[in-house]
């Protein structure tokens, strides 16, 4: 008896150490880790039409997304926490956008600015300019 409560101890805490990045897809993972970003936890996934109004799609060039070749199609949205930390300890998320199946562009947000959008390449930069840690 005790064995088998071990074995079962054994499997449900074996199983619980790798949650989080099961709900990484591995395209995203490489994606992700491409630009040196390392993910902590899947936040959530959307589905949504893109419509946006040119000085939207203006603002997220800025950030290094182009959405004007997909406006009108669906595209899943996964929002993921990243492990890096702002300088003040807040969070920082990007957003990994797919249209038929296919990683169209991603950004990062940090969290209590505006609009706080950044490229994905500007790992860097935010260290550099003391943004993040």
């Amino acid at each position: 008896m005790k064995v088998r409560l071990i074995g079962f101890w054994l499997v449900f805490v074996l199983a619980g150490c790798g949650g989080a990045d099961q709900d990484i897809k591995d395209s995203h993972h490489t994606y992700l880790s491409s630009f040196g970003w390392t993910v902590d936890s899947k936040v959530e996934e959307t589905t949504e039409t893109l419509r946006h109004a040119p000085e939207q799609i203006e603002n997220y060039r800025i950030a290094g997304m182009n959405f004007s070749p997909y406006q009108g199609k669906d595209a899943v949205i996964t929002t993921y926490l990243l492990k890096d930390k702002q300088e003040n300890g807040d969070e920082m998320r990007v957003e990994v956008y797919e249209v038929e199946g296919e990683i169209i562009g991603g950004f990062g947000i940090l969290e209590g600015w505006d609009p706080g959008l950044f490229s994905m390449d500007d790992r860097e930069r935010l260290v550099r300019d003391g943004i993040m840690r």
